[in-house]
């Protein structure tokens, strides 16, 4: 059980950056909530590395896997904000987890991990209650441009968190850490940059919008590696489509989104589908 904290920590804290980042959005604009989220990422990353001591090292040979894993992963940034910016919160983080299940079948497929029938079928719960979000009273989901946005999000999320284990294997938990999310931060402010968008800092009294996203998705990123440390990708990945709760409530509270019958059935069937993760 004690190997699923750092899951745990990573699901509460990503859970939030979609609340946060909406907010942030909101005050600030898009480009500068994204790109200043980032820097305050890098920053954490390397005060973190100077203080614990970590010595970086990285072999010249997996110089064409790092590109592909940073591109991935920016671009999945870029597109998930863009989602962000132009759908709701809520429905966006629980249709943006269906990743989850991709990374599942990915991580046995490629990197032959493996998981009891129970935790698969937690899983299948659990993405299958952000359906539920995501439908809500309606019965259906509109097919909105930000959703194409979210499409994309899904694929590249999908393809980086399923490799980042060979990173993390073969670095380290920190060092992958940092020198993936410089890499990722890099792509996300020179993208905006040669767009030619407004990246000028925000007032002194507006900085804690995107401050507060960034430390928690510093938070997040560094437990989401030690979980793959931990118990793996799959695991990683599935237990981590516990997020909703977290947006769900947070959006309810911050946000001011209603909860009706359908987001409070979703929360249950998700916490069933952890308890099934956890204990099955």
């Amino acid at each position: 059980m004690l190997d699923f904290i750092p899951s745990i920590v990573s699901v509460i804290s990503f859970g939030l950056v979609g609340v946060s980042s909406k907010k942030s959005i909101d005050i600030i604009g898009r480009h500068k909530a994204i790109v200043y989220a980032y820097i305050v990422l890098v920053f954490l990353l390397i005060v973190g590395a100077v203080v614990l001591g970590q010595s970086i090292s990285f072999p010249i040979e997996m110089m064409p896997l790092y590109a592909a894993q940073v591109a991935m992963g920016a671009l999945g940034v870029i597109a998930w904000y863009k989602a962000l910016d132009y759908g709701k919160v809520s429905i966006t983080a629980a249709v943006g987890k269906t990743y989850v299940l991709l990374v599942l079948a990915s991580s046995i497929f490629f990197l032959g991990e493996q998981l009891s029938i129970g935790q698969i079928m937690g899983a299948v719960l659990m993405v299958g209650s952000t359906v539920i979000i995501a439908i809500g009273k309606t019965g259906k989901i509109k097919l909105e441009k930000w959703m194409i946005y979210l499409a994309i999000a899904i694929l590249c999320r999908t393809y980086y968190y399923t490799f980042i284990k060979t990173f993390v294997s073969e670095l380290g938990v920190y060092p992958a850490t940092l020198l993936l999310e410089l890499g990722v931060a890099g792509f996300v402010v020179a993208f905006h940059f040669l767009r030619g968008r407004d990246l000028y800092p925000p007032k002194l009294s507006d900085m804690k919008y995107p401050i507060i996203p960034g430390i928690l998705i510093f938070i997040g990123t560094v437990f989401y590696s030690m979980s793959i440390n931990e118990i793996g990708a799959a695991l990683t990945a599935t237990v981590s489509a516990g997020g909703p709760i977290i947006n769900t409530i947070g959006s309810y509270i911050l946000l001011k989104e209603k909860l009706d019958l359908q987001k409070y059935s979703a929360i249950i069937l998700i916490v069933i589908g952890l308890i099934m993760i956890f204990v099955l």
